[in-house]
């Protein structure tokens, strides 16, 4: 079914969805030659970047649930998954068990082939994201896929995503993902990530709080990027391996380590 296809791809385009900076290490001081970090800082910083996984767990949440005729344990979810396909209409059932005896929610999809669009709702009653609700759809085109998806998991934060792929005869994928999100405390933040036919992509961020954020993601995931924001110590570098391990430098040289950047892949 050509729609896992795009779901697979789409996967690949937001690898990023659940990644968070955070966990501090020990902090040094390397030559002072800008402000340096408050904990207001550190504090908006964290929030920017939780923002940003926020922002793109929506489009990850979809993504990830792609057509298939097997039971299966969604790591992501932290519940079993049993699909349903019949026609047009392709139907999950979650469990909190494999035995299938405590229901968790379910997503239900409709294909409506003419217009080749695939839409649905989700809901999900209990695990980790208990509450959580949203819609999704997703259209195919010429030479790929566009569509868009909303999230809402009560008293933690309201997104919506809209995605335009494109995917090659070899399967290279291109295009655009936008994200927004907006928390419980009224902050809000939108990304924009660029996919590249090498594999590699880009995420430029912006809150509501004045600051802004560009990423440089390598295609094994590692990368740098800068921070910019009206809070001392900023702009700050970032730099990270492919497991996610890293540091931020403050313009005055203070460098906090993250060790749980994380990329969750299905």
């Amino acid at each position: 079914m050509k729609f896992r296809t795009i779901s697979l791809a789409l996967t690949v385009a937001v690898a990023l969805a659940l990644s968070g900076c955070g966990g501090s290490g020990g902090s040094s001081s390397q030559g002072a030659t800008g402000s340096a970090p408050t904990l207001t800082t550190e504090t908006d910083v964290s929030q920017h970047f939780s923002g940003l996984r926020h922002g793109l767990v929506g489009l990850r949440f979809f993504a990830l649930h792609r057509p298939s005729n097997t039971e299966y344990f969604d790591s992501f979810l932290g519940l079993w998954v049993v699909p349903s396909i019949s026609g047009s209409s392709f139907v999950e059932t979650f469990y909190v068990d494999q035995a299938e005896t405590e229901p968790a929610g379910g997503l239900d999809y409709t294909l409506d082939i003419p217009t080749k669009t695939l839409s649905g709702t989700i809901s999900v009653t209990q695990g980790k994201y208990a509450g959580l609700t949203g819609t999704y759809s997703q259209t195919l085109t010429s030479n790929g896929t566009t569509g868009n998806a909303t999230l809402n998991i009560p008293n933690v934060a309201n997104t919506t995503c809209q995605f335009t792929v494109q995917i090659s005869g070899t399967g290279t994928v291109t295009g655009t993902v936008n994200s927004s999100v907006t928390l419980p405390s009224g902050y809000s933040q939108s990304q924009t990530v660029t996919l590249n036919s090498n594999g590699s992509f880009t995420v430029a961020v912006t809150d509501s709080l004045g600051y802004t954020g560009n990423l440089n993601f390598n295609k094994d995931l590692s990368g740098s990027g800068t921070i910019n924001g009206p809070d001392p110590g900023l702009p700050a570098k970032l730099a990270w391996n492919s497991a996610g391990t890293g540091t931020v430098t403050f313009s005055n040289g203070t460098t906090i380590a993250f060790t749980n950047w994380q990329f969750l892949t299905p």
